[in-house]
């Protein structure tokens, strides 16, 4: 994993894990910020065009409170041929000559069209971009307002005011700032119009109704278990209650955001099974498992408790607003008999 908040020994750190195995490595953020990490084995084209990417914010010190939204910019290759499971694959070519079939915000094409991101008017933005390429260049814009200030790569030292649209590069990113004073739609898309129609748009909704923005942000704990910064998930194994039992000790902690649920594989025991769901969105979703009829509602930022009963079996829980399942949102969930059977 090549990590461009660090600055550490590429001959060290940055090197490739074979399957099973783990490497750690330590290093000091000297600089805030917005930054890609990525897969850097070769053809690291390939690794990138295929998703191996995140985006990591420094958060720097005394920044004015704002409601905060985070992007990732990318493109897809997607060839014209399914494979056995009836997924379109990379193409190489397409990858190689920079003809994408898709560019979009958070790996999904048009994913804020359908659900915008929701802000108060005059209320302070901040916007996190950061653009995981591979290959094009992202011209940030939104229509219908201008940014009162651009921080190249996030570094507040590194300020620009009063601009309109601002290009970062692949592997690089930005931090925006804006308020918008009227009610209304405001797409943000990428200036480079060739593009734009591939699903590099998403919209701003301006409105009194929008719901608070978050006062703290999520704290994620060890990316060995909690799922972050690495590529996949880890899956959670805890004990449910026997049939007619109490639910077990602690509830089943789940992370819901449009880039799916973490872990996205649970293993539980039959019986009454307590569920702790955390959303980590500016907007709703659901969990939802049909064959349970399990169906819980979360609001913006909202964490829930729920107890439901569980059979034997191994069942798909999914976001069932439309868009959601299909930008991710799904895993599964396996009841094991209880130690009774």
């Amino acid at each position: 994993m090549s990590c461009h908040a660090a600055q550490t020994p590429w001959d060290k750190n940055y090197q490739p894990v074979a399957p099973g195995e783990t490497l750690t490595f330590d290093w000091v953020a000297r600089f805030p910020g917005v930054f890609m990490y990525h897969c850097g084995v070769p053809p690291v084209l390939h690794h990138i065009a295929n998703g191996m990417y995140g985006a990591i914010i420094v958060e720097p010190e005394g920044l004015d409170p704002a409601r905060e939204f985070v992007l990732t910019s990318s493109e897809f290759y997607a060839g014209d041929r399914p494979n056995a499971d009836g997924l379109l694959e990379g193409d190489v070519a397409m990858m190689e000559n920079g003809d994408p079939s898709h560019v979009v915000f958070d790996g999904m094409a048009n994913r804020y069209l359908a659900s915008p991101l929701q802000a108060r008017p005059n209320e302070l933005l901040r916007i996190w971009v950061m653009n995981a390429g591979p290959t094009l260049t992202n011209a940030f814009h939104v229509i219908g307002a201008l940014f009162d200030h651009v921080y190249a790569d996030g570094n507040p030292t590194s300020m620009l005011n009063g601009l309109q649209t601002y290009n970062i590069a692949p592997g690089a990113g930005a931090m925006f700032e804006l308020r918008i004073p009227d009610e209304g739609l405001y797409p943000f898309v990428t200036h480079s119009f060739a593009y734009t129609g591939l699903g590099s748009v998403g919209v701003l909704q301006i409105t009194p109704d929008a719901p608070p923005a978050p006062a703290t942000y999520p704290v994620f704990g060890d990316p060995f278990t909690a799922g972050v910064l690495a590529f996949g998930s880890t899956p959670a194994v805890v004990e449910g209650g026997q049939a007619g039992a109490q639910p077990q000790d602690g509830p089943v902690s789940i992370q819901a955001a449009i880039t799916g649920f973490t872990p996205g594989e649970i293993e539980v025991t039959e019986g009454d099974v307590q569920i702790q769901i955390a959303n980590l969105d500016a907007f709703d979703h659901d969990f939802t498992i049909d064959e349970l009829d399990v169906l819980f509602l979360l609001g913006a930022n909202e964490t829930i408790e729920e107890t439901f009963h569980a059979t034997p079996g191994t069942y798909a829980f999914y976001c069932s607003i439309p868009g959601h399942r299909e930008a991710g949102m799904e895993g599964t969930l396996s009841v094991l008999p209880g130690t009774g059977h």
